[in-house]
């Protein structure tokens, strides 16, 4: 919202920035708040590739660090169909 500061109204303003007006308007007066209570730091599901990481896929990168992601995703698909 720079473009505030050299006189341009509060619509341009959040315009040339890509803001809407209200978000605009929150920031310049301090009531913008992003990120509001605590970081999400838990699982939302089960890890799905915890059953293989540690037994199959870590070795697997240890051998060859250049393999891709979808290299281990076909590697599993292969070797566990259906799941």
């Amino acid at each position: 919202m720079k473009a505030r500061e050299q006189g341009l109204s509060q619509e341009a303003a959040a315009a040339k920035s890509g803001l809407s007006v209200r978000s605009g308007r929150r920031m310049e007066t301090g009531a913008h708040r992003p990120q509001r209570g605590r970081p999400h730091d838990w699982r939302t599901r089960q890890d799905p590739l915890a059953a293989v990481w540690e037994g199959e896929l870590v070795p697997m990168l240890e051998r060859q660090p250049e393999l891709q992601a979808l290299t281990l995703l076909e590697y599993l698909q292969q070797r566990y169909p259906g799941q």
